[in-house]
C-alpha cells in the first residue's frame, strides 16, 4: 500500500472530505487528491511535496515522520529533487537598527552645535547679543525756556517734566526645533501578487508570515527589518514587488526556487 493509499483509508476511515483537510491545512484539493493518487508530477516536489504529506498524515492521526519515511522510499527521485537557489549577499554584520541609531545620534550632535555656534542657522539668537530690531527710544531734547518779554519777577520754575518711560525690549522666541523624521520601521516590503496559483512560504526576521498557496489576483503583503526569505512552489507562477518596484524572476516555469532577501541586496532583486 503506497502512502497515498494509507492517507486516503485514514481520512475515508475517519468519515473526513477532501475539502475539509483541505481547510485546516491551506492545502489545495487538486494537490491532496494528487497525493492520494500518486500523481507527483502534479505537485510543486522537493520540500513542498513532502511538507503536504507531513501535514496530511497528522490530521488523520498518521505518524508523519513515518509517512513521509514511506514516500521517499516509494520515490527515491524525490529524494534528491533539485531546488533553484537564488544569489544572495549576507549581511556584514552591522545590524539595521545600529546604522539607524547611529544617524539619529549624528542628526542630534548636528543640531546642539549648530544652537551653540550657529544659532541664526536654526533663526535662534547667539546668547547675550543685544536684539537688532529693537529700536532705540527717539529722546527729545528739552526746549530751551523762552526769555521773557517784559521784565518782571523770575519766571516760576516748573515741575520737571516725567521722565520717558524706558523702551520695552522685546525678546524673540525660539521657534522649536522640527523634529528629525522617523526611520522606516520595515526596510523591506514584499508584497506577493502570483500570476498563477502558486504555493508560496515567506519568512520575515526568522518568522513563518505565509506558507500556503496563494491564487492569481491574491496580494499578499509582508514587512520586514533585517531579512526575507522566500520559498515557491512554481517560480514561473511567481511574482512579486518589493520595496514599491517589480521583482525580478526568481526561477524557471514550475521549478521550485527560493531567494534570501537583505537590506544591503534588495535593488539586486528590483527590475531596472
Amino acid at each position: 500500500m503506497t502512502v497515498g493509499e494509507r492517507l486516503r483509508e485514514a481520512r475515508e476511515r475517519q468519515k473526513v472530505t477532501l475539502h475539509a483537510i483541505a481547510e485546516k491545512t491551506n492545502i489545495s484539493v487538486r494537490f491532496l487528491d494528487a497525493i492520494e493518487k500518486n500523481q507527483y508530477d502534479k505537485l510543486p516536489g522537493g520540500i513542498f511535496t513532502r511538507g503536504f504529506i507531513r501535514s496530511y498524515a497528522s490530521l488523520v492521526g498518521l505518524d508523519p515522520d513515518a509517512a513521509v519515511a514511506q514516500f521517499l522510499a516509494d520515490e527515491p527521485g524525490q529524494r534528491d529533487e533539485p531546488i533553484d537557489e537564488v544569489v544572495s549577499v549576507e549581511s556584514d554584520g552591522v545590524g539595521v537598527g545600529r546604522i539607524l541609531l547611529g544617524g539619529l545620534a549624528a542628526i542630534a550632535l548636528a543640531l546642539v552645535l549648530a544652537y551653540l555656534f550657529k544659532p541664526e542657522w536654526l533663526g535662534l539668537r547667539a546668547a547675550g547679543a543685544s536684539p537688532q530690531d529693537a529700536a532705540a527710544p527717539a529722546v527729545t531734547p528739552a526746549a530751551a525756556a523762552p526769555e521773557p518779554l517784559t521784565s518782571g519777577p523770575a519766571p516760576i520754575a516748573t515741575e520737571p517734566a516725567a521722565p520717558a518711560p524706558a523702551a520695552t525690549t522685546t525678546l524673540a522666541v525660539a521657534p522649536e526645533a522640527t523634529p528629525a523624521p522617523e526611520a522606516p520601521k520595515a526596510p523591506l516590503r514584499l508584497v506577493v501578487t502570483p500570476k498563477g496559483r502558486c504555493w508560496v512560504q515567506v519568512s520575515a526576521d526568522g518568522t513563518v508570515r505565509v506558507a500556503r498557496e496563494i491564487a492569481s489576483g491574491e496580494s499578499v503583503t509582508v514587512d520586514a527589518s533585517e531579512r526575507l526569505q522566500i520559498v515557491v512552489g512554481d517560480a514561473g507562477s511567481f511574482a512579486y514587488e518589493l520595496n514599491g518596484r517589480p521583482g525580478k524572476a526568481l526561477g524557471a516555469a514550475g521549478r521550485v526556487a527560493r531567494a534570501t532577501i537583505l537590506p544591503s541586496t534588495a535593488t539586486q532583486f528590483q527590475e531596472p
